[in-house]
């Protein structure tokens, strides 16, 4: 997926690491296969590729996956989108060739009549799926939490119920660390230097990600522009958010809902992510440039345990 992986594991002295890596590598080379938007020997690059109408088998991962990103585009009012992908290529971002120039408005409009969640169909058994418009299926902002949830779940099967997965910067914790408390998960502050933490929380069997403006962006006609495109208006959002971290019992749920809360913005984002019940952590600009943050008792109660 065009990203970095690494996982922690607390064991025994005897455990053969190397060996473990290796079955670790085989598992992510066979997701990749399945959800990689770049790769054109896999399962999603051709589902993409195949001819409107045509239905095509539908394995494991990508069909949970794409079931987890369409319920949480009908949760959200269209505000997390899986066929977002001809505005990102749009805008410049992705695969797609660097923009010197703001897009135009007929430019837009053209790009968001190629979206649309429902123009996916998926079987009842969810074991194939079809495009019934040409749309492009884009999982890149929930893949890399999926990934770190199955790894995690099967160093558990192996006997290792105490781990730390990352993917991509997208967090699954499990169990303890050697001396018993809570994995410790740092929260960068959203500047474009890395390693920056701003916070540092307490988690055990959760799933941690974060999304923000300041890492992936472009610069035309002198304004900086997110990477997070609002499918309401075809443009990057343009909110004070500068980033988000959601907290929640899978890191599928808290990569999805972090896009979610980006595009949502600070106001209606919290509000949305505290009806369900997730730990919210904002860092949000005043018109002057200073940062700010905010977060809810969801949230709180880790800074405490640490």
């Amino acid at each position: 997926m065009g990203s970095t992986w690494s996982a922690r594991i607390v064991a025994p002295p005897s455990l053969d690491v190397v060996a473990l890596q290796a079955k670790l590598e085989t598992q992510l080379q066979e997701l990749d296969r399945q959800l990689s938007g770049y790769r054109d020997s896999a399962v999603l690059w051709q589902l993409n590729a195949a001819p409107v109408g045509e239905w095509r088998a539908l394995p494991e991962h990508l069909a949970a996956v794409i079931g987890y990103g369409m319920q949480l585009h009908d949760a959200s009012g269209g505000a997390f989108d899986l066929t977002v992908k001809p505005l990102v290529n749009l805008w410049g971002f992705g695969a797609a060739a660097v923009r010197t120039d703001v897009p135009g408005d007929d430019e837009i409009t053209a790009a968001r009549a190629r979206l649309g969640n429902d123009r996916i169909e998926v079987s009842p058994d969810a074991s194939r799926i079809r495009r019934n418009a040409e749309v492009t299926i884009d999982v890149d902002a929930i893949a890399p939490g999926h990934v770190a949830d199955i790894l995690a779940a099967w160093l558990t099967t192996q006997g290792l119920p105490n781990h730390l997965v990352e993917i991509g910067g997208e967090v699954r914790a499990e169990g303890h660390r050697p001396d018993g408390s809570a994995w410790r998960v740092g929260i960068e502050r959203p500047v474009t230097s890395e390693g920056d933490v701003k916070r540092m929380i307490a988690v055990t069997d959760r799933g941690v990600a974060t999304s923000g403006d300041y890492r992936v962006f472009v610069e035309l006609a002198g304004k900086r522009y997110s990477h997070t495109i609002d499918p309401a208006t075809g443009r990057p959002v343009d909110h004070s958010l500068a980033s988000v971290t959601i907290v929640a019992p899978t890191a599928l749920i808290a990569d999805g809902c972090a896009t979610t809360v980006m595009v949502l913005g600070p106001e209606r984002g919290m509000a949305w992510a505290d009806a369900r019940g997730l730990g919210v952590y904002m860092v949000v600009r005043a018109d002057h440039g200073a940062l700010s943050e905010r977060y809810n008792t969801a949230f709180e109660a880790l800074l405490e345990a640490h």
